[in-house]
Parts: structure tokens; C-alpha cells; sequence
């Protein structure tokens, strides 16, 4: 039988070695007879990944996926494993790419690669933010701090983008059921009200305008649809463009109140990626260099120049003030943090004070739009069903 071994000899790198022998303890046997000490083992008939296999292109690991395998590891390197045998031991549960993501990680750790190294080798997989992070724990030896970090930080996103969403989703519920409505009123019950007085005459302007709008789209209704059709697949088409996008997203920003809000909220997402990363031991410029793939694209010519001024030596509230990258209170946070030496906590209270503004902010806003929105739905359809009825009272009126 063939047995795979996970062995370290000395002082050397870990390796795995591939032997046959009749049964495993024969086969640590004699490697421990060789000098080796045995990490692990397990025979070939097991779910062994070989060091040589790639991970597909296409094998893109969600978000809620690396997170839960960030916490696992770190729960594992809390209780005491080694970093390959956490590794290894998050593999033999793996499902779905990440079996073959484990697999590349731990290849390159036994071939004596940084953990950071090996996760660049899965760029697609692990985002540049936690490469900096565990790169920096490598130079501290606080690899489980670094992956606490990164956590807290996935975590306060994850929550601030869940308080958006469902603020949002009532009224963009509410405005995608009463839409439904309209056209259904418009597309079906309309033309065939609008059956009932073709063959009158002297019909009063609601009766002609129903029986016109049921003929136009007789005539015209496939090319509408497929106009329609059209107008949504290049909407969607355009947005999935990020050049695009970013112009929809530079023109919302210009939107009056709008545009403050989304404002400080990208502020306090990069503020707290700043944060994390000087808390984490990277120096301030390069904390800046890598946060500013936070921002979208028409702010991140102001990071770039935040980046710049503290390069040149200029102090960090300063450097964000110079070109309002900075709000009143992250201002005084971050001259606070300059007198204490701390300026990732100050950065990351920013955040937190900005994040909860914004929070109360959209929360406010929908309670006001949430009636408006009804308002107009229920006068839209109102005003439909009034037309599709007028008529009817018209002509009983010309009638008595």
C-alpha cells in the first residue's frame, strides 16, 4: 500500500514524502529510522490532494467562504497547532476549490515559502489586504492577532453593508411589487376594458385613449417588449463595466445630499482599512497604498495624494486634510493619534463614529421615503383605475 507522509528532518523544511510499505505504522517505521519525524500520514485511498495540482481559473472562493476558513484557522492556531498542521487539518474538511486552494498553500509552506507568500500564489482567492496583514505578523510572530484583525475588519463591513440592505429592501420591494402592478393594469386589464368600446361612437377621451393605447400595442407590443429588453440588457451590460460604473457611481456622488453620505461612507471604509493595517504593524504610506483599492475610482486620485504627501514627510491629519480626505471628526481623531502614537486606533474609532452616522442617516431618509414611495404607487395605480372606469360612469351618465 502507498502512504503519503508529512515529515521534517532537523532543522529543514517540511516535506512530504510518498512510500509503499505494508501497513502505516511500518512506513513511519522506517522513516523515523531515517532520522524523519512524522507530521502525518495517510494512505493514497484517503482524500490526499498531490502537490502538483493547480487550482483551476475559475475556482473563485466567496467571500463567506475564506472568511469561515480565516476563522478556522485561527481556531486551530489558537489551540496550539502548528501552522501545517492546521492547514493540514483544514484540508482533510474542505470541500469545493478550497481543497485545492489548502493543498497549493501547504505545498509552498513545505517548500519553506511565508504563509504570505503562498497565499500570493492564490491571488484570485486571498484578497491583497490579508496578504499585507499575515505579511506583517510575520515579521511580529502574531500570525493569530493579524487573522483576529482581519476578522473584526470582515465582520464591521459585513454588518454595515447588512444594515443597508435591509433599511433598502422594504422600499425597493414595495417599488418592485407596485411597478408589477402598474404594468399589469397597462399591459392586460386596460386593452381588454378597452375592447368594450371599439365599436362605440362619440366615446368620451378616456374610452379613446384606452382603445388607442389597446391598438398601439396590438400593432407595436413585440417591438416594445423587445425595445425594453434591450434598454435592460445594455443597463446591465453597462453597470457590469466597472469604467461605466465608476461614471455612474462619480455622477451619484455629485447629488447633493446624496453624495455627502455615500461620501463618509467610503471614508469610513478606507479609514478602517488604514487602521487595521498600522494597527497591524505596516507603516502609514504603505498602510495608504494598499487601502486606496478600497475607494472607488473617482476618489482615488485624493488617496494617491494622501499617500504622496506622507511620503514627502508631511504628518498624517495634514496630509488628509490637504485634500479634504479627512472629516472634522477624523481630523481631531487622527491629531489625537499623532500626540499618542496612535493613530490606527484613532483611524478605526473614525470609522466606527462615521459608519454609525450613515447607519442613522439611510435609516432616517427611509422612513421618509417609505411613504412617499406608497404614496406614489397607490396615486399611479389609483389614477389607472379611475381612467379604466371613467368611461363606463360617462357613458351611464349619457345614458339616464
Amino acid at each position: 500500500m502507498r502512504f503519503h507522509l508529512d515529515v521534517v528532518q532537523g532543522r529543514g523544511a517540511p516535506q512530504t514524502l510518498v512510500m509503499d510499505a505494508t501497513s502505516l505504522d511500518d512506513a513511519k517505521l522506517r522513516l523515523q529510522q531515517q532520522g524523519y519525524t512524522i507530521l502525518s500520514a495517510k494512505a493514497q485511498s484517503g482524500a490526499f490532494i498531490k502537490s502538483n495540482v493547480a487550482v483551476r481559473p475559475n475556482a473563485r472562493a466567496n467571500r463567506r467562504a475564506l472568511v469561515i476558513f480565516i476563522e478556522q484557522l485561527h481556531a486551530l492556531l489558537q489551540a496550539g497547532l502548528s501552522l501545517i498542521e492546521a492547514l493540514e487539518t483544514l484540508r482533510k474538511g474542505a470541500m469545493g476549490p478550497w481543497v485545492e486552494i489548502i493543498a497549493q498553500v501547504d505545498t509552498h509552506l513545505r517548500q519553506g515559502q511565508a504563509l504570505s507568500q503562498a497565499m500570493e500564489h492564490q491571488s484570485s482567492c486571498f484578497p491583497p489586504l490579508l496578504i499585507a496583514m499575515v505579511r506583517s505578523a510575520e515579521v511580529t510572530s502574531d500570525l493569530p492577532q493579524a487573522l483576529t484583525r482581519y476578522l473584526e475588519h470582515e465582520r464591521r463591513s459585513e454588518q454595515v453593508r447588512h444594515q443597508i440592505t435591509s433599511v433598502a429592501l422594504y422600499p425597493v420591494l414595495l417599488m418592485g411589487v407596485g411597478g408589477s402592478v402598474m404594468l399589469f393594469l397597462l399591459l392586460y386589464v386596460m386593452p381588454r376594458f378597452a375592447r368594450v368600446f371599439e365599436s362605440m361612437n362619440n366615446l368620451p377621451w378616456t374610452a379613446k385613449a384606452m382603445v388607442s393605447w389597446s391598438h398601439l400595442l396590438k400593432a407595436h407590443g413585440f417591438d416594445l417588449l423587445l425595445g425594453a429588453a434591450v434598454v435592460a440588457a445594455a443597463l446591465f451590460s453597462a453597470l457590469a463595466v466597472p469604467k461605466y460604473r465608476a461614471k455612474l457611481l462619480n455622477g451619484i456622488l455629485g447629488v447633493g445630499p446624496l453624495a455627502r453620505h455615500l461620501r463618509i461612507y467610503f471614508l469610513a471604509r478606507w479609514y478602517r482599512t488604514i487602521g487595521m493595517l498600522v494597527e497591524g504593524g505596516m507603516p502609514l504610506p504603505e498602510s495608504l497604498g494598499l487601502a486606496n483599492q478600497v475607494l472607488p475610482l473617482g476618489m482615488r486620485p485624493s488617496g494617491l495624494a494622501v499617500e504622496q504627501a506622507m511620503r514627502q514627510g508631511l504628518a498624517p491629519s495634514n496630509a488628509f486634510m490637504q485634500v479634504n480626505m479627512a472629516t472634522p471628526v477624523a481630523e481631531q481623531l487622527l491629531r489625537a493619534g499623532e500626540r499618542s502614537g496612535d493613530v490606527g486606533n484613532m483611524l478605526r474609532r473614525a470609522a466606527e463614529f462615521h459608519e454609525n452616522e450613515v447607519a442613522k442617516s439611510l435609516d432616517k431618509a427611509m422612513r421618509v421615503i417609505e411613504p412617499v414611495v406608497m404614496t406614489v404607487i397607490g396615486v399611479g395605480v389609483g389614477v389607472v383605475v379611475v381612467l379604466m372606469y371613467l368611461p363606463i360612469f360617462e357613458l351611464a351618465s349619457a345614458i339616464q
